[in-house]
């Protein structure tokens, strides 16, 4: 039987896998360094991105930290108007019963004006809650109690008194100082 027999030559295994295995290393760690290089590039790539962020998110907390601020200072605002509104509302309304009260003082007024007899001179009117007084000087003290009656007759008087009477002290003079007390009725009084 014949056997064939190749003659041509080859290198030993151990001869081929040393000249196979460096090229196959240097070929794995250029591979091992582009995926290092690529993953490199991409954190790089991913932290910028994040830092973009980061910066939009800190600019949003600031922006949101001013609106809060100015919803504060809105909700501060708000509540001194609202303050301000009650004490207009109150203010108003003290101003309502005092221009009503003025019609009821000076119907109180033209009556004592209307009475009033043409030689008594009236100096001073004081009104308190419920009441006053009249001061002024008679040239006749006749006058004095007709005008007490006329106030007394009126129905937005009560209790009309000649409180005071005192004749002038200079010689020359014949005029009596007198003060009137009086009260009001209730009845017409707004407050």
């Amino acid at each position: 039987m014949l056997e064939r027999i190749n003659l041509v030559p080859q290198l030993p295994l151990d001869e081929r896998i040393r000249k196979t295995t460096l090229p196959a290393v240097g070929l794995l760690l250029a591979f091992i360094m582009l995926f290092l290089f690529a993953s490199d590039r991409i954190l790089k790539a991913r932290i910028s991105s994040l830092s973009i962020d980061i910066a939009a998110a800190q600019q949003r907390a600031g922006e949101i930290s001013a609106t809060q601020a100015k919803i504060a200072l809105l909700t501060n605002s708000i509540a001194q108007q609202k303050d301000e509104k009650e004490r207009l509302s109150i203010q108003a309304a003290k101003l309502t019963s005092i221009q009503e009260r003025k019609k009821y003082f000076s119907k109180v007024l033209a009556t004592i004006a209307t009475e009033m007899p043409p030689s008594i001179r009236c100096t001073k009117i004081t009104f308190v809650k419920d009441g006053g007084q009249i001061s002024g000087t008679a040239l006749q003290y006749r006058e004095l109690p007709a005008f007490v009656k006329g106030l007394s007759n009126n129905p937005l008087f009560t209790n009309v008194l000649l409180h005071d009477l005192d004749r002038s002290p200079d010689a020359k003079k014949s005029d009596f100082t007198f003060t009137i007390a009086f009260q009001l009725t209730r009845e017409g009084d707004p407050s």
